[in-house]
């Protein structure tokens, strides 16, 4: 788990999908807000166009935050810039695009938050694990990055052609074991912490995040547990507790 260059937190605030509460989900507007808040850290996920292009977006398909529809795999990257992917938060977003993973990280070089970047679906994409490592040493954030997963096998994959880049396994139905665990960072659906279970991992090595907190009841529960990070849709409310 990389460290802050932000603040001295005793906890990372994480701005989901940018922040995603605040403004349209996984935009440059959303990754915007998350800049003026001085946040940690952002979370996003990465996925591929048919024509090769790595894309931030959360979704299979389209139609839930695009005036879109279908399976964003199956379109070009030119075909993507063509739609609407913030009116359907507000009309004070109208017109905001898909960003591309090259146009996040071009705003991020003025800035320090740390990226947490999830590799969505990569089985659908052979080879994203070496494009976003090369990407990633192309901007020389190999310190700010954390490169996640639900597909533990592609995160292994990620880990032998990018060493030097942190990872760490996503986890949404258990707290793992230290058997279950490969790497020394969880990140976890937050009702599945229990002080315990942060205890435990904590006394092998282990840093603990939790998604998606929302309510600032829940975030002071965990922040007694102990964990390292929260990542919410409304990080201004977490950033409040501090």
């Amino acid at each position: 788990m990389p460290q802050s260059k932000m603040s001295n937190r005793p906890v990372q605030i994480i701005g989901h999908r940018g922040a995603s509460g605040l403004a349209p989900e996984n935009t440059l507007a959303a990754f915007h807000k998350a800049v003026e808040l001085r946040l940690d850290a952002v979370e996003f996920d990465v996925q591929r166009t048919s024509d090769g292009y790595l894309v931030v977006f959360h979704d299979d398909e389209l139609d839930r935050v695009t005036n879109g529809t279908g399976l964003l795999r199956e379109r070009t990257l030119s075909s993507l810039k063509a739609l609407d992917a913030g009116s359907g938060f507000s009309k004070e977003f109208k017109d905001e695009r898909i960003p591309t993973l090259r146009e996040l990280f071009n705003l991020m070089r003025d800035n320090a938050l740390l990226l947490y970047l999830e590799m969505k679906d990569p089985s659908l994409f052979p080879g994203i694990e070496e494009e976003i490592a090369a990407l990633i040493q192309e901007y020389h954030f190999v310190e700010r990055c954390c490169v996640r997963s639900f597909d533990h096998a592609s995160l292994h994959r990620f880990h032998r052609v990018a060493p030097e880049v942190p990872v760490s396994e996503l986890w949404y139905t258990k707290f793992p074991s230290a058997e279950e665990t490969t790497y020394p960072t969880l990140n976890l659906m937050f009702g599945l912490c229990t002080a315990e279970q942060v205890a435990a991992a904590h006394a092998r090595g282990q840093k603990v995040t939790c998604w998606t907190v929302n309510e600032v009841e829940d975030a002071k529960h965990l922040i007694g547990m102990g964990v390292d990070g929260l990542t919410g849709d409304y990080p201004d409310r977490l950033l409040a507790l501090f």
